[in-house]
């Protein structure tokens, strides 16, 4: 019976070690898939690893190289005397503790930090401190899914002088993102924050940045593919400001700025939208904002996007088209066949919104582009495709705007022939008056619209022939 007790007391100590080793393979194990993933990126390839594993921790270097053949093309191209830029490699080492109960019920916890070169060392201190440039702390869950918290400090750096300026500098608040990610990085979720970016160049333009804001939420798409997400993404900017004498006392300032990225999956199907977007669009005394640019790519079949990434990703990896060596036909013919096969799918291209605000009203324009029907054998015929061809549209233009962009492009002529002359005020008024002949012609024809200092208009294109407003519209007549 004693013999039973002492069996059963010894079993949670012998499970232990063996429940922290097998955990330990199991978390190299998915850091290898995870780097194996980066074998198809030609921009970042891992040039060394070593992994050191016992029965409760492990130790991990990495080195990984940023557009290293890229870098080593340009080396043979170097004007002589110049020396050529060094592949940039960064290394991190990560200490990993697995086991059970490392923290809380998980399956292990890893430390990660961007060691800096011997050789750097001085610089980074006066720069971090004796802060750590970049960390991440990640905990794994037993089944591969986990978080990871990713920081970086605060710094204050000078910035070398250019074309006989003063030094300039910069001051970066540091940046905060956590990760929150499923197994095999099938799945995250991204929220990071950076509170402020200054810098004062040496010529006196200083630019601020504050407010800082990243999200995302994506879902990759195949298992093949590690690459192609569906999902969202998000970048915001509280305020940017730029003032500089370069800018002859009309300084820049944009608040609420924001660039969203959507890739929903539906079906076999993706759709891709961006919009950016600043609410104000500071510039001397006036507000260009709202502003708005958003478009999107509809009916995208997914499996032809990732195979049309692939032969893009092939395409890069070769370092001579970096140096414009290669062949670009025959690197873009390897992606004609996906991308005629995409639009074989019936994709829509759409300009959803192209808008800002100006003195006289505010600028529209909206337009959308698809070939329905195409069929394999009537891919890159030019003139079928141009038949099949569907696109409209509509645009609304403050008439001032276009008078000043006439009176613009006439001094700009006239500023080549003498750099200092300038339109007199009959020349003002003969270009006022060939505008208004024109848009009266036009008026007079049906092509566009005018109301509350506004010229309107729709155009349409479909089986080969171009209307606007509802016209018939020959442009070369």
């Amino acid at each position: 019976m004693k013999k039973t007790w002492l069996a059963v007391l010894a079993l949670p100590v012998i499970a232990y070690p063996a429940t922290s080793w097998y955990l330990g393979k199991q978390v190299q194990s998915n850091l290898d898939q995870q780097y194996a993933q980066l074998d198809a990126n030609p921009f970042i390839k891992v040039v060394q690893r070593t992994y050191e594993r016992g029965v409760f921790s492990a130790n991990e270097s990495v080195t990984i190289e940023v557009f290293g053949d890229m870098m080593r093309s340009m080396a043979g191209d170097m004007p002589e005397g110049v020396e050529a830029p060094e592949p940039l490699q960064l290394t991190f080492n990560s200490a990993i503790s697995h086991g059970p109960f490392v923290a809380g019920l998980s399956a292990a916890v890893i430390d990660s930090e961007l060691v800096i070169p011997e050789t750097a060392q001085e610089e980074a201190r006066k720069l971090f401190g004796d802060a750590k440039p970049l960390t991440a702390h990640t905990v794994v869950k037993f089944n591969g899914s986990g978080s990871s918290a990713v920081k970086s400090p605060a710094l204050s750096a000078p910035l070398l002088a250019v074309d006989g300026g003063e030094p300039g500098h910069m001051a970066w608040e540091g940046l905060d993102v956590n990760i929150d990610f499923a197994a095999d990085m099938s799945h995250y979720t991204m929220n990071g924050t950076a509170p402020k970016l200054e810098i004062l160049d040496g010529k006196g333009v200083h630019m601020v940045m504050t407010g800082m804001t990243l999200a995302a939420d994506q879902t990759r798409v195949f298992e093949d593919d590690p690459f192609l997400f569906a999902g969202t993404q998000n970048f915001t900017v509280g305020t940017v400001s730029i003032s500089g004498p370069e800018l002859e006392g009309e300084p820049v300032s944009l608040k609420d700025v924001s660039y969203d990225i959507s890739a929903p999956l539906k079906d076999d199907f993706l759709d891709l939208g961006a919009r950016i977007s600043a609410q104000v669009v500071q510039v001397g005394d006036f507000n260009f904002g709202p502003a708005h640019y958003d478009f999107s790519l509809e009916h995208l079949h997914a499996r032809t996007v990732s195979e049309l990434y692939k032969r893009m990703m092939e395409m890069y990896s070769d370092p001579s088209m970096f140096m414009g060596k290669g062949d670009p036909a025959m690197a873009m013919s390897a992606m004609a066949g996906p991308a005629m096969a995409l639009l074989q799918h019936d994709p829509v291209l759409k300009l959803d919104r192209l808008s800002f605000n100006t003195p006289s009203g505010e600028a529209l324009v909206q337009a959308r582009a698809s070939l329905p029907g195409l069929q394999p054998e009537e891919a890159g015929n030019p003139m079928i495709m141009i038949g099949k061809l569907q696109a409209s549209g509509s645009l609304a233009l403050p008439e001032q705007m276009m008078r000043e962009m006439m009176l613009n492009r006439t001094q700009s002529q006239l500023a080549m022939m003498d750099p200092e002359a300038t339109l007199t005020d009959e020349q003002v008024a003969m270009v006022n008056a060939q505008l208004d002949a024109q848009l009266q012609q036009f008026e007079s024809q049906g092509y566009i619209d005018r109301a509350d200092g506004l010229i309107k208009a729709r155009f349409a294109f479909k089986q080969g022939q171009l209307t606007v407003n509802d016209k018939p519209f020959n442009p070369g007549r």
